[in-house]
């Protein structure tokens, strides 16, 4: 190397050093560019130094200065460049797909992902970013709206009969998949205009044309209301087909949409058809535990004496709409009857022109039932496909899931009138009640927080078993507390009963949880001083004792950037002071499901169609367990390839499961399959043994939840119906039942990165 060069490398080698010494990675990150450009020899000594530098500069404030001020591209360059470098390295490939991710770019990112899992396939945060890209690319739902047959075959056969009826110029607004295009194509429509404004949906669809030989759909890469006559279709159709409903009926703007397509795209005047004909709004006041545990806090219900005094706030979740929960596993009274509140018909213009602005669209007036509790209302619509099909979405195995819109629990008598209203707000439905003769005075105001501190606070085991370690160290010297749980529990306890305790750290963001915390504390009788912080940089004390809450409200351990979440928290620990939990354990059990498939992957007997003119059975598929695997057509029908296609986006984990989610049959008992550690990277066996159960009910995923210990008397299972977060599942494949099938004794490989797990079956 000339002299020259080598002085220039030496020299930006300690000049990034020392500006990464003081903070300053952007320059940092310039110097080792130097070094590695100039240096190739030296790119292998200075790798991670540059990845460390180059993951900073796009993380924390930096990061976030750069998004705030529009300079995304700033990353893709730096982040193309470096890779430009080191090609190879998996931190690096793993954070820019990170960064694309948080931009909204995952089909970009799955190639990055992709990449790093070529290079270590053991990569565990690469791994895990890939199927958040997936769920990112194509909405989950689009799996079990897909796998639903009622709604398929109801779609199927209005479809064919209309256009038998002559509406053979179809316009399938929100083709998705393309599904509903290839029903009127097998029905035999003229024309065939598709619209879908997800380029990755809209990739799929063209695939699955393809693979159909229906190049003559033609497929439009947009909104159907930016659709014209006649640059993009010659002429009005007259067949309107579209199946663009959430839970809440409206939600997926299907009022302004039709609205759009009656005017500029239909031929109108009763000579087209829109499928659906229409819809019923459905609603009812309900009593429901599980409603009220995830929507409202009930610490009054609770008679210990610790708990600390939510008596004068009053606090909702903090929805922006409803929530959406599968009813049929949770115990729900209804305290009023069902009673229709809105109807629409997709026909009728004018009706869908009452629909365009917010303001109330319906009322009724019902009395109660029973003696009760009201926590909210329920909604649900039936979707009248055409005068003789109808899809309820209240039924259990639907893909809609019911309309949830929780209020503060109020006591209700037998014969009480109930006031419920349904509105339209900024475009999506909202319902509301009043007790016409209730007196109680309304606690004013209502703070709004996030669902996570809710149903933490609502884990009565857990929070209980916090209060009592907490009094358990009123002796001991704790002056600063640090509590990292989404309500301060533990930390406010031990300010009230340890005369030591001057000061808590805790995670209070937002504006109304910082409130709620002081009010809380004031009437607790807490006087020392409660210390919000949005960065851990904020704290200067040594701590004494730290509550470690790294769990995500959704099933798993929360991501700290890859760091080792102990260790840096122990950097704040005084030399005495002590962490809570102590452990934790994953634990996992074998079941046979219906539900968990669907979740993931599409079936293709699902969508399976039909020879032209042939009759449709609505029974032909009923012998087949859902979720088993057919590989070949009856010879009356035909797939579709809609699996191959939308199947590459396909996940073999399900995240937020609770018990409303699913049913499930354990097949074993439950078992450790681990226990976490974030400092180690490990890998270990799980033998179940041999499983010896019917054929219809061989294992088809495996059920995964914490176990947590915080003190060796305190153990806390997260599968609870009330706990504060929800559990995982793992779809697995064929081979599993192949195995059971072989009288196999069935073992799982457990490898663990960073707090991260992959649980993979052993096959050979």
């Amino acid at each position: 190397m000339d002299v020259e060069i080598r002085e220039i490398v030496e020299k930006a080698l300690e000049k990034a050093q020392e500006q990464d010494a003081c903070g300053n990675v952007g320059r940092a990150y310039a110097y080792y560019t130097v070094v590695a450009e100039l240096c190739p020899a030296k790119r292998s000594e200075v790798e991670k130094l540059f990845t460390d530098v180059l993951c900073k500069l796009f993380q924390g404030e930096w990061g976030m200065q750069l998004e705030l001020g529009n300079r995304i591209e700033d990353a893709v360059t730096c982040y193309k460049h470096s890779l430009h470098i080191y090609p190879n390295n998996t931190r690096m490939l793993n954070n820019f797909a990170a960064h694309l991710l948080r931009n909204n770019n995952p089909i970009e990112a799955i190639q990055y992902l992709k990449l790093a899992l070529q290079v270590d396939s053991n990569f565990l945060p690469a791994e895990r970013n890939l199927q958040n890209a997936f769920s990112m690319a194509v909405d989950r739902w689009h799996f079990p709206m897909l796998n639903d047959t009622a709604r398929n075959r109801g779609f199927r056969r209005a479809i064919q009969k209309r256009i038998a009826q002559g509406y053979d110029v179809v316009l399938d607004i929100g083709t998705g998949t393309g599904l509903l295009s290839l029903y009127a194509h097998e029905a035999g429509a003229k024309e065939i205009y598709a619209c879908e404004c997800s380029p990755v949906m809209g990739n799929v669809a063209r695939n699955v044309f393809s693979r159909n030989n229906a190049g003559d759909i033609k497929l439009f890469p947009k909104s159907s209301e930016n659709l014209c006559i006649p640059q993009d279709i010659p002429n009005r159709v007259n067949l309107i087909i579209t199946e663009t409903f959430d839970a809440g009926l409206f939600g997926e703007c299907v009022i302004p949409t039709l609205i759009d397509a009656h005017e500029n795209l239909f031929v109108g005047n009763n000579l087209g058809m829109v499928i659906p004909l229409g819809a019923t709004l459905y609603v009812a006041a309900v009593e429901s535990e599980h409603i009220r545990s995830r929507s409202t806090i009930l610490f009054n219900k609770s008679d210990h004496p610790s708990f600390l005094n939510f008596d004068n706030v009053s606090v909702l979740v903090d929805d922006e709409f409803y929530d959406t929960e599968n009813l049929e596993n949770v115990n729900v009274n209804y305290v009023t009857e069902p009673k229709e509140i809105v109807k629409v018909n997709f026909n009728d213009l004018s009706v869908l022109r009452t629909f365009s602005g917010d303001g109330e669209k319906g009322m009724v007036n019902v009395k109660c039932r029973y003696d009760g509790i009201i926590d909210g209302l329920v909604a649900w619509f039936k979707l009248n496909i055409d005068e003789d099909i109808t899809l309820n979405s209240s039924q259990g195995k639907s893909c809609w899931q019911q309309a949830i819109f929780p209020a503060i629990p109020r006591i209700c008598k037998q014969r009480d009138h109930v006031e419920i209203s349904a509105e339209i707000l900024n475009g999506k439905l909202n319902c509301s009640y009043k007790l016409v003769t209730d007196t109680t005075p309304k606690m004013e105001p209502i703070f709004r927080l996030p669902k996570e501190v809710i149903t933490f606070l609502n884990d009565f085991d857990y929070v209980i078993s916090l209060v009592r370690i907490a009094k358990h160290q009123k002796n001991e010297p704790i002056k600063y507390v640090l509590d990292t749980s989404p309500f301060p529990v533990y930390g406010l306890t031990l300010l009230k009963e340890n005369r030591n305790c001057e000061k808590l750290y805790c995670e209070a963001n937002s504006l109304a949880l910082q409130t709620v915390l002081h009010k809380v504390a004031t009437d607790s009788g807490i006087t020392s001083l409660i210390e919000p912080i949005s960065n851990y940089s904020e704290i200067n004390n040594k701590i004494d004792a730290i509550l470690i809450h790294n769990f995500d409200a959704k099933g798993e351990l929360k991501d700290r950037d890859q760091q080792n979440y102990h260790d840096f928290l122990d950097y704040f620990l005084n030399n005495a002071g002590f962490i809570l939990q102590q452990k934790i354990f994953l634990m996992g059990q074998l079941v046979y499901s219906t539900d968990l498939p669907k979740m993931v992957r599409v079936n293709d007997k699902n969508v399976q169609g039909h020879l032209r003119n042939s009759k449709y059975d609505m029974s032909a598929d009923s012998k087949n367990e859902p979720g088993s695997t057919i590989h070949s057509a009856s010879n009356d029908g035909r797939y579709f390839f809609v699996a191959e296609c939308i199947n590459e986006f396909e996940i073999n984990q399900v995240f937020d499961l609770n018990s409303s989610m699913y049913e499930c049959r354990p097949s074993t008992n439950a078992v450790t399959l681990t226990q976490l550690d974030d400092s180690e990277t490990n890998e270990s066996l799980v033998n179940f043994g041999k499983i010896s159960v019917p054929e219809r009910a061989i294992p088809n995923a495996l059920i995964c939840w914490y176990e947590i210990q915080l003190a060796p008397e305190h153990i806390h299972s997260t599968r609870r119906c009330d706990s504060f977060m929800n559990h995982t599942a793992v779809v697995l494949e064929d081979h599993l039942r192949d195995l059971v099938l072989q009288d196999k004794e069935i073992t799982f490989k457990v490898y663990q990165m960073n707090g991260l797990v992959r649980v993979t079956l052993v096959t050979s």
